[in-house]
């Protein structure tokens, strides 16, 4: 009789064992898969997110400071060797060689302006980039659509007392308020932003700059090689990179990959114990056939080889199913309960680790109760009831 076919004979004949054994390794298996899967498409998906909310990095023009005091008392700071920005400067952003990377360049000018007696700051922006980086604005009215157009910060509204649709006047020049800003909670509330060249022609500084806000891709390039190349394409200026994004972004989906890794850890030992004391159990109740084989000449060799092709076959399939659930209840989380944008697909690569992991698991759990059996004495095997 053939090894394969006793294999297989044993198998369905021992069909509750077997459904015992298949449903640890799949469970085992489902978990590792679906929780590699999520986690992957999790940390992914918030990566791109991250990026595209806001600015990771800010760029100044570098200057010195000599900071005064007298007898124990601050007197303030005396600013010296100053540069400028310009917007020349703004457009060598996406030429730098990460420039693929780079996302939004935001540059604005800042100066303060009296207006109806009362002193606020104005941010000249451009409009098309500065909607896109401030993704969280809520507008009451409208986005600018002219350059005479403003918005104004819901604090800088109320001082002011200026509503949607109201014109305001500076430097004898009419604007016309568009919208206003939702309260965000933070400076942007007392600002009033109008276009950049407009601001320019205000404030006397033609093609100059205050700062540059720049929203650049970073899941894909470390944001220090950016921040080196934008300071090599722009020395006169002092260039930043905000690293809380990234490093909360690390920190959360860093816990959630610690809580995925203990929890797989522990499915494939249970399913890996499991398996041990499925096939100890196996050999112990089999041991009259064992012998029986021995008697007929089967070797020690032949007896390994047929507990383990049972445990390996098992194991295949039970890989199988356990991917294809796995890569199911991903999809399904990602999709519904989690909101991930990030697409989750068969990979094959993936399969082939997740099934040749659990022949690998289940081929060492069943190593010792195949030698086991296939140690047994013949006479005493045959005497086992």
């Amino acid at each position: 009789m053939k090894l394969s076919r006793i294999t297989t004979r044993n198998v369905t004949r021992h069909l509750p064992r077997v459904a015992l054994l298949m449903m640890a390794l799949t469970l085992g298996v489902t978990t590792v898969v679906a929780l590699y899967l999520v986690a992957w498409a999790m940390q992914l998906d918030l990566a791109n997110k991250i990026d595209a909310f806001g600015a990771n990095m800010v760029i100044v023009p570098k200057s010195k400071n000599l900071s005064l005091s007298y007898g124990g008392v601050t007197l303030g700071g005396l600013q010296y060797e100053a540069n400028t920005l310009t917007e020349e400067d703004a457009a060598k952003i996406r030429t730098i060689k990460n420039k693929e990377n780079i996302n939004i360049v935001a540059p604005k000018l800042l100066g303060v302006q009296d207006i109806k007696g009362k002193r606020v700051m104005i941010v000249g922006v451009n409009f098309g980039e500065e909607l896109r980086l401030k993704k969280w604005w809520e507008i009451k009215g409208k986005a600018p659509v002219t350059s005479q157009d403003i918005l104004l910060g819901a604090s800088a509204s109320n001082k002011l007392g200026l509503k949607v649709n109201d014109t305001v006047k500076l430097e004898g020049l009419s604007y016309k308020v568009s919208g206003i800003i939702n309260r965000v909670g933070t400076q942007e509330d007392d600002l009033i932003y109008m276009d950049l060249q407009r601001a320019q022609n205000i404030f006397k500084k033609s093609g100059q700059l205050s700062l540059i806000e720049v929203a650049a891709f970073c899941s894909t390039c470390p944001i220090e090689q950016i921040v080196a190349q934008t300071s090599e394409k722009i020395p006169g200026a002092k260039v930043s990179a905000l690293l809380q994004a990234a490093k909360s972004r690390n920190n959360l989906v860093g816990q959630f990959i610690t809580f995925a890794v203990v929890l797989s850890v522990i499915m494939m030992v249970v399913a890996a114990l499991i398996v041990f004391t499925n096939m100890l159990s196996s050999v112990r109740e089999r041991r009259r056939e064992i012998g029986i084989f021995r008697a007929m000449g089967y070797r020690r060799a032949h007896i390994l080889q047929i507990i383990l092709s049972e445990s390996v076959f098992m194991s295949f399939v039970s890989g199988t199913i356990g991917y294809l659930a796995g890569f199911g209840i991903a999809k399904f989380i990602a999709s519904g309960s989690a909101n991930i944008d990030v697409p989750i697909e068969l990979d094959a690569q993936l399969a082939i680790i997740a099934i040749g992991g659990a022949v690998l698991l289940s081929f060492v759990s069943s190593l010792y109760p195949a030698i086991a059996a296939a140690k047994l004495d013949p006479v005493t095997a045959l005497e086992a009831v």
